[in-house]
């Protein structure tokens, strides 16, 4: 497990980095600026650095210089993201590079420190799957990311929404639409109803959703935050999770690490249900994630095309191992 350092001034942003890093199995802190970025870098000693370039309070390319200049620090691998482009990047460090050499008259020693290149450049927003592959190639020491620095950097793409991981929303209670009647068969009629397992740090959201899933035929059980949804999820082995992402004490992607670490638990469903824009990209494998205030029609549909397929997979089973 690597300790991935991401230094973002965007509150949202961090969230869906850090989510992104520790879902795929690393440590992760946040800094919110070049400055404290710098400071946590030299307490922590890093394996990576994500770093933005455009931040008030000490921006990325003063932090990149610094830890340059820092024997300690120099090789750490830094992957650039900024909406900056890329050529606009490769021009200001070659301008920082020429003033040192200016004020070190030319000379190697002094004050000067000749910058390698960032290990790779991608501008914002990115795509997860590029951003990961970018970073395991960095922790692994195998090649570099900045071929495409000059010219044409990575764009992400958006999911279907069209939303990015550019801001951050309020929770909200209510959701607008009103939920129709499921049609589902809710477990054969002879076995116990589906189960499942509402996370949400909000009451009267938890409250709305058990509602919901209750009128339509569903066994419900609840929690406030990962660490209770852990033990939970032990106690009653509910057949789907909501999951809230911004909960106190242990937030949603860490308890879904935990989770599928557990055998028993691994391939259980989940659904992410959260306010915060894009970070729901940090669960890969979630089955669908949801926006509040979200669709409750919607909710049931994917609930039941889920426990649906899940329960022709588990009949299914028996055949497979004849």
């Amino acid at each position: 497990m690597a300790l991935v350092l991401v230094v973002d001034d965007d509150l949202s942003f961090r969230f869906f980095l850090k989510a992104l890093f520790e879902t795929d199995g690393h440590e992760a802190v946040a800094a919110r600026n070049g400055a404290e970025g710098l400071e946590t870098a030299r307490k922590r000693r890093p394996d990576l650095v994500v770093l933005d370039v455009m931040m008030p309070g000490g921006g990325g390319l003063p932090m990149y210089r610094a830890m340059q200049a820092d024997p300690a620090l120099r090789s750490v691998p830094v992957i650039m993201l900024s909406g900056v482009g890329g050529a606009s990047f490769a021009h200001g460090l070659s301008m920082c590079q020429a003033a040192d050499r200016g004020r070190d008259g030319g000379r190697n020693g002094g004050g000067s420190t000749e910058m390698n290149e960032p290990f790779a450049y991608v501008e914002k927003p990115p795509r997860p799957d590029r951003l990961l592959e970018l970073a395991r190639r960095a922790l692994n020491g195998t090649g570099n990311g900045t071929a495409g620095m000059a010219g044409q950097p990575e764009r992400a793409e958006q999911d279907g929404t069209g939303a990015t991981p550019d801001g951050i929303s309020r929770k909200t209670g209510q959701a607008t639409a009103s939920p129709r009647a499921a049609t589902h068969d809710a477990k054969e009629n002879e076995r116990m109803p589906y189960k499942i397992l509402v996370v949400d740090d909000d009451p009267y959201i938890v409250k709305y959703m058990v509602d919901i899933l209750s009128d339509n035929g569903y066994a419900t059980c609840s929690a406030s935050d990962g660490s209770e949804a852990l033990e939970v999820l032990k106690r009653e082995r509910p057949d789907l999770v909501t999951l809230d992402l911004e909960m106190p004490n242990e937030w949603g992607p860490r308890f879904y690490r935990k989770m599928t670490r557990e055998d028993a638990f691994r391939d259980t469903p989940v659904i992410v249900i959260s306010g915060l824009s894009g970070i729901h990209l940090a669960i890969r494998n979630a089955v669908a994630s949801l926006k509040k205030p979200f669709d409750p029609n919607r909710l049931l549909e994917i609930i039941r095309d889920t426990l649906e397929k899940r329960g022709e997979l588990a009949a299914e089973a028996p055949a497979t191992h004849q």
